[in-house]
């Protein structure tokens, strides 16, 4: 955005999805991208969904399971779980398929060391410890294909994945600049979809 869009100025915020909602009613913030499994239908929301973008399990290169993985090609849940594993909120979506999948020692509350809505710190602690990151796979896309990060193959597969959508009020008028983020949000998960079923 900021290379091909200098001009356009951007104001990011975090929080958890209730919070980021009411900021958007508010006309605190003008558009959200938010995870789409948080939303709820509502009369006074436009809400344009992104492509699907797989999600899984990542660590350093050198981590102690990177040997195990190369050995058996697929490691088993109850592996990673000796590690500390971190993510974003876990939705009870993805709750519920990790227990399906695994059984019940695979429910968040079980495993979940560090939960953060700051990405950037989820990757840096993966980066320099043994922890193992949950989550979209296309926020560490770059270090997977610089080898500093690989993504854990765990049998059987998770099948998990993160839809987002980009949020705005109904019948607000939306400046110029906003359409140029909604495009640049759209083309970004396209892309990102397509890299990693690819």
């Amino acid at each position: 955005m900021l290379r091909d869009y200098p001009r356009v100025g951007l104001e990011l915020h975090g929080g958890g999805p209730e919070q980021q909602l009411a900021a958007l009613r508010a006309r605190a913030i003008d558009a959200l991208l938010i995870t789409y499994r948080a939303l709820s239908p509502s009369e006074d929301l436009r809400i344009e969904v992104l492509p699907t973008l797989r999600s899984g399990f990542v660590c350093r290169r050198d981590h102690p399971l990177a040997r195990r993985l190369r050995e058996a090609g697929a490691l088993a849940f109850a592996e990673l779980a000796r590690f500390p594993l971190i993510s974003t909120r876990v939705s009870d979506d993805v709750a519920r398929r990790l227990v399906e999948r695994y059984g019940s020692e695979a429910s968040p509350q079980r495993w979940l060391q560090v939960s953060s809505e700051e990405i950037g710190v989820l990757v840096e602690a993966v980066r320099n410890t043994d922890a193992i990151f949950l989550g979209v796979l296309a926020v560490t896309r770059a270090l997977r294909d610089g080898g500093e990060l690989i993504e854990l193959a765990v049998a059987p597969q998770a099948g998990l994945d993160a839809q987002f959508a980009f949020v705005t009020l109904e019948g607000r008028t939306e400046a110029p600049a906003l359409q140029i983020v909604r495009g640049f949000c759209m083309a970004l998960a396209r892309r990102e979809s397509a890299a990693e079923q690819g």
